[in-house]
């Protein structure tokens, strides 16, 4: 990756509710068409860090946060968006009482300047990457299973044409199957050149999907390697344990 420039550079950040401080000092990066994982135990600030770079942020909070080689640190959320980044929180927040095809067309508010047929593209793109969704394009989006939710808030955020994807826990409450299928579809955008960053609880599919994993412990980060460097049962120990490993 040393012939790139990151897609998102994060350096110092700091953030919390309130006056409480939960992310301390975290700094990472993620390169275009990379995979990145962000680990710890609940409480580790993970989901804190997530959201504070994507513009959601709570209390006192200071640092930079690079998008595109741009300093974007303190931009709203609508102007993220423009500039090329989508969050897709926790919990398959979509609007359940609408179709699968309005949830996917709404993704595309920060570009509603563009001609129809371009979105009618993206709309074919998000298809062909969550079939199922063509399938049930009319269907009420609270009606699908919960993988196919998180499909639907997945494909939204990719109506906006994103540079930078977060993904905050995208497999939670998902059988194993189910996960796996979505986390082939996520890293095929990233081996389309999207730069992904992932909070995962479950350490082994991190390695198995991830170029690249952050640990992080009491809001900052403890541990930064490749995947393909780290062993899925010492590093789970790490993580209840919290503590790092010698030399780290």
């Amino acid at each position: 990756m040393s012939d790139l420039s990151p897609s998102l550079a994060v350096s110092d950040l700091f953030a919390g509710y309130g006056r409480m401080q939960v992310v301390r000092g975290v700094s990472l990066e993620v390169f275009p068409g990379e995979l990145v994982g962000v680990l710890g135990r609940n409480g580790a600030g993970k989901t804190t860090a997530l959201m504070a770079i994507g513009g959601v942020r709570r209390g006192v909070a200071s640092g930079s946060v690079v998008l595109m080689g741009r300093e974007s640190f303190g931009r709203r959320p609508h102007e993220l968006a423009e500039a090329g980044l989508a969050v897709v929180p926790e919990g398959r927040r979509i609007f359940r009482e609408m179709t699968v095809a309005d949830n996917l067309r709404l993704g595309a508010f920060v570009r509603r300047r563009v001609p129809a047929s371009e979105l009618a593209a993206d709309l074919a793109r998000v298809y062909g990457i969550f079939p199922v969704l063509e399938i049930y394009r009319e269907r009420l989006a609270g009606q699908l299973s919960g993988g196919e939710q998180q499909m639907v808030a997945v494909g939204q955020a990719l109506m906006a044409r994103p540079r930078v994807l977060l993904l905050d826990e995208p497999a939670a409450g998902l059988s194993p199957a189910v996960a796996t299928e979505l986390y082939e579809r996520v890293r095929y955008l990233a081996h389309e050149g999207i730069a992904v960053l992932v909070v995962e609880q479950a350490v082994e599919r991190a390695l198995v999907f991830a170029e690249r994993v952050y640990v992080m412990e009491q809001g900052r980060v403890v541990l930064e390697e490749r995947a393909e460097h780290l062993d899925g049962e010492q590093l789970s120990n790490l993580i209840v344990r919290g503590s790092q490993p010698a030399g780290s």
